[in-house]
């Protein structure tokens, strides 16, 4: 690589940096982050390593197992937020390294400084609820910093199925079990498909007598650490919390039903990768087919179908800065004639499902307009509808993974994406941040098929360059620019706030009494802060306080 790719690969790894470290700074300590900086299930601050030590002991007892990310969180917790917010930056700007490395299978320094501006970019629009595993600090370190451990201890074996030279020093052996009990010893899913990625992996080589020491001492440091993560005497006890009985019908249903819900949640904020991917599916489709005469089409001309996305996205954004009347009127329909009919009005269903439509007008103009940018990129390259048409069913996939290096990479990664997420079957929750890991899966997959020669030799034509930069600007620099404004405002108003709950504190009150923080922009998930409306959110703080109570006045409409 030339020395104006090195500068250029310098520049977007600084650039993604410093927008990570300005977010992490304007994020303020927040919800859990208060309960982790106390000795787990006491008031006693923690004040020292062994405080550290003796609340990760407490956390393992009493809630769950994940200690090496919780001792990660309560470390940097009591070393201060400042060198919490830079390691955390410094940690999601090597997760996106490693990314771009598991797409190319390579060790070496990025040579591809727009396919690494793109793993930046995906990451940043397509990782589920980003502010709450990649800014907030106890979310970050469960997720984020597992993600990062597990791509980091995958990447040799990766190497070694690519075909890659991978370093066979002694110390590899040692340095590989360490890595592997840190993945291993991470978040639940995540860490079952660690162990059995490395260990099918290592079986493989066994039997093709290339197995180098460091691929067992790996598995070996997996295995330990999956089975410390789920012999926590505290797995059990927040199981039966959340309401886990096994063997009753109604809890298989629920798990079973989690399926829907989280996969559901997790492809609402993938679109852009899916999209993206499936528009590389299609230029390998139509260059394989090229000798039977299916000839791409390019148009430059609006349809109905970009005419119907725009008239939606004028719409809803003229809702949007109004009254919300869209979001009125859906949820309206969706209450009246679904979930009252279905017998599912009850007031907890009633309040999610506001909470879900309070910003489905913003993820909505958002969808609209990722839509709008896939069809017209289509269109430019000519993916007509009809050259669609003639390549349906035409060549069967496998044949074209055969032809074409990475595309049966890719099915194997969708396929992993799949696995992962169905794992949390045996959760008795799966929320949408525990996709984190099928997410980057799919990321991965993307970066792939953006970087075989077909696919990049198309997009790099002039009219469908500017296209995609000037969507992929647009798309970065309006949820960056309200990222930082709005936590800025938050921020500004919460230390405001804990003033106020310090002042009552040393008054002796019992109960603070804070204004509301009526900002309820959260810029598609970028920005995750709750108020002090329920336990959860308050009850932590509190006890770092020393007070009992936290009351909002006046209490906000939607908290009501």
């Amino acid at each position: 690589m030339d020395n104006t790719g090195k500068t250029k690969t310098i520049v977007i790894l600084l650039g993604i940096f410093s927008v990570m470290l300005l977010l992490n700074i304007l994020m303020p300590i927040h919800r859990d982050d208060f309960d982790y900086s106390l000795i787990w299930n006491t008031p006693v601050h923690v004040a020292s390593l062994q405080d550290a030590f003796s609340s990760c002991w407490n956390h393992y007892l009493l809630h769950g197992g994940r200690m090496v990310t919780v001792f990660g969180l309560v470390l940097f917790l009591w070393l201060g937020k400042l060198w919490f917010d830079i390691a955390n930056a410094l940690i999601f700007t090597g997760f996106v390294i490693l990314l771009y490395m598991h797409a190319k299978r390579s060790t070496e320094f990025p040579k591809e400084p727009a396919l690494l501006l793109s793993a930046g970019l995906l990451a940043w629009l397509c990782l589920p609820h980003f502010g709450e595993v990649a800014i907030w600090k106890s979310g970050s370190t469960v997720y984020l910093w597992s993600g990062f451990c597990v791509a980091l201890f995958l990447l040799p074996y990766n190497l070694k199925a690519a075909g890659k030279k991978v370093c066979s020093c002694g110390l590899m052996i040692p340095l590989m079990l360490l890595l592997g009990i840190l993945a291993g010893w991470s978040v639940e899913n995540l860490a079952v498909t660690n162990l059995l990625l490395c260990a099918v992996c290592t079986l493989v080589y066994k039997f093709r007598n290339d197995m180098p020491g460091w691929m067992p001492a790996g598995v070996v440091g997996a295995f330990l650490g999956l089975i410390g993560l789920l012999a926590a005497p505290g797995n059990y006890v927040r199981y039966t919390q959340q309401g886990g009985h096994a063997g009753t019908f109604g809890t298989i249903m629920r798990h079973i039903g989690n399926q829907f819900s989280g996969n559901g949640d997790m492809l609402l904020f993938v679109l852009p990768a899916v999209l993206l991917a499936l528009l590389c599916w299609h230029i390998i489709k139509a260059d394989y087919l090229s000798h039977e005469g299916v000839a791409l089409q390019p148009s430059g001309k609006l349809n109905n179908g970009h005419f119907l996305l725009l008239a939606f996205t004028a719409v809803t954004t003229l809702s949007y800065f109004t009254t919300g009347f869209v979001a009125h009127t859906l949820h309206d329909a969706i209450v009246n004639f679904i979930i009252s009919p279905s017998g599912l009005a009850k007031p907890n269903t009633y309040l999610l499902f506001a909470n879900v439509m309070d910003q489905f007008e913003q993820m909505a103009i958002y969808w609209f307009f990722i839509i709008f940018i896939y069809l017209s990129l289509r269109d430019k390259i000519g993916l007509t509808g009809d050259v669609l048409k003639s390549m349906k069913n035409k060549v069967p996939a496998m044949k074209i993974a055969n032809e074409y290096d990475g595309v049966g990479y890719v099915f194997f990664l969708a396929a992993l994406a799949i696995f992962n997420n169905f794992v949390m079957i045996a959760a008795p929750t799966f929320p949408g941040r525990a996709s984190f890991g099928s997410a980057s899966m799919i990321i991965i997959a993307t970066l792939v098929l953006l970087g075989l020669p077909v696919v990049r030799q198309k997009l790099r034509l002039p009219e469908i360059s500017r296209l995609l930069k000037g969507a992929a600007l647009f798309l970065s620099a309006f949820t960056i620019i309200s990222s930082v404004s709005i936590l800025y405002t938050i921020t500004q108003e919460h230390e405001t706030r804990m003033t106020m709950i310090q002042q009552a504190a040393d008054r002796g009150e019992k109960v603070a009494v804070l204004p509301p923080i009526l900002l309820r922009d959260r810029a598609l998930r970028h920005v995750f802060f709750i108020d002090f409306y329920n336990g959860v959110s308050k009850g932590g703080l509190c006890v770092y306080y020393g007070i009992k109570d936290i009351k909002i006045d006046p209490m906000p409409v939607w908290a009501r």
